[in-house]
């Protein structure tokens, strides 16, 4: 394997607009709340953030931040759990084994960034939702935790469509997270850090560019990078769990 998959997430074209949110939770099965405002039972991969200045108008500003799994080279996560739910691939993705958690929760206490979840309850799927689940990707179970995985499952699909078409090189073959394809504005760029030539590579190289273990005292490096000319967006982002 010799592509490391990243993504650059530019908040300065981010809208808030959610469709990100809506395109993750279909593509993972992952159900909507029926009390959104009970913030601990939510269970997101991607969740949208607002964070404002505080400043009075006319100075006042608005952002959006896409929060997710920042997918960490020797991710203190994976390094915590016992059951090995939680593994870092050589692709950057570090991925999770529903069936093997046992809800431990030490993951969600090692992760420096806040971006695992446990899941508190039995999933509800209702109407057109419960039958469109997605078969290649398991359902949330009650008392195990959640977390993205940069839709690996359909690089997966990418691969196996490509082994039928007679292609056998696995870096060749590329794909596209679903929380990118469904994005209107270009937020997200996915792509491989590996690859010095690619348009995610000179993004994390770009003056805009940063991520939060640098605000934040750990040795994990995420392959995930926010974007933004904004110093108070970074200022404050510095500090968030």
């Amino acid at each position: 394997m010799k592509k490391r998959w990243g993504m650059a997430i530019d908040l300065d074209k981010c809208t808030g607009c959610g469709q990100c949110v809506i395109s993750c939770a279909q593509e993972n099965n992952l159900p909507v709340s029926r009390d959104e405002s009970d913030m601990a039972r939510r269970v997101n991969f991607l969740e949208l953030v607002r964070i404002t200045n505080k400043a009075p108008y006319p100075n006042a500003r608005t952002a959006f931040i896409p929060k997710m799994c920042r997918h960490c080279n020797a991710a203190p996560c994976a390094a915590v759990c016992p059951v090995r739910a939680i593994d870092t691939g050589d692709d950057g993705i570090v991925g999770y084994v529903q069936e093997r958690c046992t809800g431990c929760r030490y993951c969600m206490a090692a992760c420096p960034h806040g971006a695992i979840v446990f899941n508190r309850k039995k999933p509800e799927h209702e109407g057109t939702f419960k039958d469109s689940l997605n078969p290649e990707t398991p359902i949330p179970s009650k008392g195990t935790i959640a977390k993205c995985s940069l839709c690996r499952h359909i690089w997966r699909r990418e691969r196996q469509q490509a082994a039928a078409a007679g292609i056998t090189d696995i870096n060749s073959v590329t794909y596209t997270p679903a929380c990118a394809s469904a994005c209107p504005t270009g937020v997200f760029v996915f792509g491989d850090l590996n690859d010095h030539d690619s348009e995610l590579s000179r993004l994390v190289k770009d003056k805009r560019a940063f991520n939060l273990a640098r605000g934040i005292k750990s040795k994990a490096e995420p392959n995930v990078w926010y974007l933004s000319e904004n110093e108070w967006i970074k200022d404050i982002m510095k500090f968030q769990r």
